[in-house]
């Protein structure tokens, strides 16, 4: 999801940060971020500055095929010897810009590192400094099923004698299917303040009244899930939880794409598996 920069937060040297229009570059972001995908000077930072090798497979009509891989020593064993080798695990990544499309989608891979995102985070580090250029941010985030709040819900309302509040962290509106969920309201607040809003409801005696009947509160939590912000929910009594951060949408996917990527490909098979595996991914899981 893009975001505008009102600052220049990552300390680039940008004198003309200022001048750059951000409503434009916010219209223009698609072409924007076709421009930095397809420069191939292109390098993968974390943000430490570590650089992280990558191969692209696929740049085309939008849809980006890449490896990025991790650069590691590891211990092995031979004959009673124990010696340290390089080791390069990489992780598949797909991401489709096409029009009105948001996705990016990592292979698990726990080779590439001790924590499942941390491929995300070399993506969206990268992603960041280069964008800064446009007075753009972007957050790269798992989407995740709507099934876990209810079932908060329900646990609250047997076991903790309900709600106290919970929190809806719409994010800024850029992708019309996300922004249609919210509503116009929020949309129209939020590009005035330029912020991404929050909707929070704090419950009176009873605690706060959540039903599955309720489309307002059924499309805010969509809303939330299809973005991957996490909702907050604090049962009485109970800790804050926040919904989504540990259980991020799967898909599974040809194993054709994965084992064949760098083969030669006449027929555009590899193309055909990308664009069939995007198209599958769902705006809101439930």
């Amino acid at each position: 999801m893009f975001f505008p920069l009102m600052q220049n937060r990552l300390e680039i040297d940008f004198p003309d940060f200022d001048q750059v229009d951000v409503q434009e570059s916010l219209r223009c972001k698609k072409d924007i971020l076709d421009s930095v995908l397809n420069d191939e000077q292109l390098v993968f930072k974390d943000d430490k500055d570590g650089v992280y090798s990558h191969r692209f497979y696929l740049r085309r009509q939008g849809i980006y095929a890449l490896r990025i891989a991790n650069n590691r020593k590891v211990k092995v064993e031979s004959d009673f010897n124990v010696v340290e080798i390089d080791n390069h695990p990489s992780c598949l990544v797909l991401i489709d810009n096409r029009k009105d499309r948001q996705v990016v989608a990592v292979e698990r891979n726990a080779a590439f590192g001790k924590k499942a995102d941390v491929v995300v985070s070399v993506i969206r580090t990268t992603l960041c400094r280069r964008l800064a250029a446009w007075r753009l941010g972007v957050n790269v985030e798992g989407k995740y099923r709507t099934a876990v709040f209810w079932r908060e819900v329900e646990d609250a309302m047997k076991f903790k004698g309900g709600v106290e509040y919970v929190k809806f962290p719409f994010p800024y509106p850029n992708l019309p299917d996300i922004t249609d969920l919210v509503g116009d309201y929020f949309r129209d607040w939020a590009l005035r303040t330029n912020s991404a809003p929050l909707l929070q409801l704090i419950g009176q005696n009873g605690g706060v009244h959540l039903s599955q009947e309720d489309m307002y509160i059924v499309n805010a939590l969509a809303a939330c899930a299809a973005s991957g912000r996490p909702v907050v929910i604090k049962p009485k009594g109970g800790a804050e939880r926040k919904i989504g951060t540990e259980c991020p949408v799967i898909e599974e996917i040809s194993d054709a794409l994965l084992v064949d990527l760098g083969k030669p490909d006449l027929f555009d098979s590899k193309m055909q598996v990308a664009v069939d595996f995007l198209n599958k991914v769902k705006l809101v899981y439930e």
